[in-house]
């Protein structure tokens, strides 16, 4: 999952203002004409998608990658219409608001970019805290217990970790800890440990791996000879490793995951 300051970095003023219109007018609807004037008006999304993809690099926003063969999707975090039950493949119990967030089809902040693989997964599925209650139309996002990790939030982004199989798992010491059940059924909903995906995380993890080991030796021998060539050398391999740590490469968090873990403190601090 990849940091996005979406809400200091907003769309246009007319797609915003576009957005405003829309919402006034399904505001006006009763309930039982509110999905399908949602669905008639589904061209909005798309019109902010080019924003969005500017933001992360061409990168999905929960994944980290960069589909290029694949039409990108506009999720709404918060679902447009009635919220799924999660049951099964979590072992987490939550809830589920008993409506739809239909007041946010509209709304610019409530969009996130997403490869097909974590949009498909999400579906319509947004689950809560057990024992608490869905935000109500006009009440603070703020409040409610969101089971999901949300890559607008920089501290959610923070709460993953990546280990050596390549799959995600709680940056938290207390794995029972609310936040570290959040990371579960991100997981979960999102399919953040899709086989595809796993691998690639490993294969990124293998060439952080080799790169180190040259930086190392390099310094070893720069150590040894205070060689201008092995000094070059050694500039360029920090150069290169860093390079897979920058916002537009791709799963540029499961690289400073890596390097934060090594055992020397001068390769940890490459990844900023």
């Amino acid at each position: 999952m990849i940091f996005i300051d979406l809400f200091n970095n907003p769309p246009s003023p007319e797609l915003i203002a576009e957005g405003k219109k829309l919402t006034k007018e399904l505001m006006q609807l009763p309930p039982e004409q509110r999905n399908d004037f949602i669905d008639r008006h589904a061209d909005y999304w798309g019109k902010l998608k080019e924003h969005y993809i500017k933001l992360s690099h061409g990168k999905c926003w929960y994944t980290e990658t960069q589909d290029i063969a694949s039409n990108y999707h506009m999720d709404h975090f918060r679902p447009k219409k009635q919220p799924k039950e999660l049951k099964k493949n979590c072992g987490i119990e939550t809830a589920t608001s008993t409506e739809a967030y239909w007041w946010l089809a509209f709304d610019w902040k409530n969009y996130r970019l997403a490869a097909p693989v974590p949009n498909t997964s999400k579906h319509s599925y947004f689950p809560l805290k057990k024992g608490t209650k869905a935000i109500a139309q006009g009440q603070n996002i703020d409040t409610e217990w969101c089971g999901l990790l949300d890559p607008t939030d920089e501290y959610d982004v923070s709460l993953i970790a990546f280990e050596t199989d390549g799959k995600v798992y709680p940056a938290c010491t207390d794995m029972n800890c609310w936040d570290a059940q959040r990371v579960t059924l991100s997981k979960r909903v999102y399919n953040l440990n899709y086989p595809s995906l796993v691998d690639k995380r490993i294969e990124l993890q293998q060439i952080c791996k080799r790169k180190i080991q040259k930086i190392k030796n390099a310094q070893k021998h720069y150590a040894e000879t205070h060689s201008a060539e092995f000094r070059d050398m050694l500039k360029d391999y920090v150069r290169e490793l860093k390079a897979m740590t920058k916002p537009n490469a791709e799963l540029s968090a499961v690289a400073r995951n890596y390097i934060r873990n090594d055992p020397e403190e001068f390769i940890r601090n490459i990844a900023g």
